[in-house]
């Protein structure tokens, strides 16, 4: 028996719950993919698994040179662009990529889809204050629930801002499929999860 989760957000931070259950089956992950074949969804999706250790750079610093900024991992670069790959071999159409402007994020989006944009919205959430987390978390719900594509918009960001617009937990490359409905409105289809290291 197949089991789905279906919520539908807003800016408002209104959450309408129609719970069939919450397992995400090999067929669920078929389903979704057919989804995302079709166009004009939204992918949230999670950066790369990054190095590990207290000497490895600081998750929250912002630093343009990455050299401060904890990156990916050597694996972590090789996930990237495995899923990637996945998407091709799925033929999903991909209309736009963009990415917070960390160095993970970034390095994520380009290693699995090329050509990507910063998106400044996508930015980690733990380092901005209350009032600016709303507002940016504000401005990811319109960016969702306005895409009017044919293709779909992949949106590579942070565990926190994930969590900003969804109940799902999620780790490395595991990705959100949504449905614009309009303004900032959508409707979350399911997660696809990436089954690769950590």
């Amino acid at each position: 028996m197949k089991n789905t989760s279906v919520r539908v957000l807003s800016a408002a931070g209104t959450v309408l719950l129609s719970m069939l259950g919450a397992t995400h089956s090999a067929s669920g992950n078929d389903e979704l993919w057919s989804e995302l074949k079709g166009g004009g969804k939204v992918v949230l999706m999670r950066h790369a698994p990054v190095e590990r250790g207290a000497d490895r750079g600081n998750p929250l610093l912002r630093d343009p040179s990455c050299k401060g900024e904890r990156n990916l991992s050597s694996q972590g670069k090789l996930d990237a662009a495995e899923v990637g790959r996945r998407f091709r071999e799925q033929g999903v159409p991909v209309e736009e990529v963009r990415h917070s402007p960390f160095c993970r994020t970034t390095e994520t989006a380009e290693r699995a889809f090329g050509t990507a944009t910063v998106a400044e919205y996508l930015s980690l959430l733990e380092i901005l204050g209350a009032e600016e987390a709303a507002r940016q978390t504000e401005r990811l719900n319109r960016a969702i629930g306005s895409h009017a594509g044919k293709g779909n918009l992949i949106l590579v960001t942070h565990e926190p801002n994930i969590n900003s617009v969804s109940f799902e937990t999620v780790r490395h490359l595991d990705f959100v499929v949504l449905d614009p409905a309009g303004e900032a409105e959508f409707e979350e289809l399911g997660v696809i999860r990436f089954t690769g290291s950590e």
